[in-house]
Parts: structure tokens; sequence; C-alpha cells
């Protein structure tokens, strides 16, 4: 480790990046508080607020990580890297996951929750998870963990790649649905879900997709820019 000099700059950007991120989030903590409140507070807890609770609180802890992360490693690395990666990739793969499934169930309640398109898209998406969790075990070896600095490889970017699909294959489902149905099913209810529900997709497909071109494009200290 000792050898390894690593791009500074690269990752002190990384490092803030990630800094900025963890306030957006605060921010958005902060007004949408009382709406969690109302809706999930008192209720039963089931899977569907699981992954709600999963996808709004771990996404601190994955940022948090970044942090320090790449702070570490634009001291060479961190100590320990192995179990702290190992670690990092729990949460951070945690978080992507809680965050499709959210997706699938937006859509899911779109299409009216129809079991069998309910079926059908998670095996979909089970199908799709399982190649990420291979690839992301395959490329772990390539990676920059051996030295402790926080990198990606070229090969990351087909997991992002995958995961933009899925986002994608959900969002043209909701648009489907969106036209297809009569406008005597109209309501502010469901307006409001198919509005709120395709901006959510199309951001998270948009940072997807950055995701892709910064690990192909950016030096590698700047791969993991919007990993966190």
């Amino acid at each position: 480790m000792d050898d390894y000099l690593p791009d500074s700059i690269g990752f002190q950007t990384v490092a803030y990046t990630a800094v900025a991120s963890i306030a957006v989030l605060c921010l958005d903590f902060i007004i949408t508080f009382d709406s969690e409140v109302c809706w999930t507070w008192g209720r039963g807890w089931g899977i569907t607020r699981i992954i709600f609770i999963v996808s709004r609180y771990l996404p601190f802890v994955g940022l948090v990580m970044t942090v320090y992360y790449s702070v570490g490693s634009t001291r060479g690395g961190i100590p320990d890297h192995g179990i702290f990666t190992v670690v990092y990739d729990c949460v951070r793969w945690s978080s992507v996951a809680t965050a499709e499934l959210l997706l699938v169930l937006r859509t899911y309640a779109v299409w009216g929750g129809n079991k069998r398109f309910l079926i059908l898209t998670l095996v979909f998406t089970t199908a799709i998870s399982v190649t990420v969790l291979v690839l992301t075990y395959v490329t772990a070896s390539k990676s920059g963990d051996s030295t402790g600095v926080f990198e990606e490889v070229p090969d990351s970017s087909i997991v992002y790649g995958l995961l933009m699909l899925v986002e994608l294959v959900l969002m043209m489902l909701t648009l489907y649905k969106r036209f297809k149905s009569p406008r005597s099913e109209d309501s502010l209810l469901m307006n409001t879900l198919y509005r709120d529900g395709l901006i959510y997709m199309l951001c998270i497909t948009l940072v997807s997709m950055a995701n892709c071109i910064s690990i192909v494009l950016l030096p590698p200290s700047y791969s993991a820019l919007l990993a966190g």
C-alpha cells in the first residue's frame, strides 16, 4: 500500500460529491419527514414498509462510508480494507436493491395490483439482480481493493447498465399503462402516482447512466464519483 500513489484530487472530488449528496439527502429527509410520519408511522410492519425504511435510511450509512473510503484513498488506502469493502458493498447494493424494489412495487400499483404482472416483473428483476451480483463478485477481484483505495473497474459499467435496463423497462411499462388506461380511471391520486413515478424513475435512470459514463470515461480515481 505504501508504494501506491493515488490521485488525491480525484478521490477528494469523490468525497466532496458524497458530502454534497448527504446534504441533499438530509434536505429531502427534512421536507418529507411529515409525510413519512403520516403514511408509515403507526402502521403494521410488512414487506413494503421494510423496503421503504431500508431504502430511506441505509443510503446515509453508505454515503458516510463513501466519504471515509474516499478520504482514506487520498492517503494511500484504508486499513483493514478487505473487511470494510465487504461491508460497504453490502450496504451499497442493499440500498440499490431496495430502491429498485420500490420501483417494482410502484409499477405493480400502477398496474392495479395484477399478480401475474408482479410475478413476471419479479422474475425479470431477480434474473438481473443475480447477474449483477455475479458480475460484482467477478469484478471485485479486479478493482483497487487490493490497495485499499476506492476505484471501480471498467467492467462495473455493465452492472449499472443492467440496472438502467430494469429502470427503463419499468418506466416503459408505466408509460404504456398510463396511455392505455381509460380516461374514466383518471383521478388525482392516479395522476400523481403516474407523474411522480415517472419523474422518480427518470432520475434513477439518469444516475445509472451517469455511473456508466463516469466509470468508462473518467480516470480510475474518479470512477466511483456517483457510486455512493
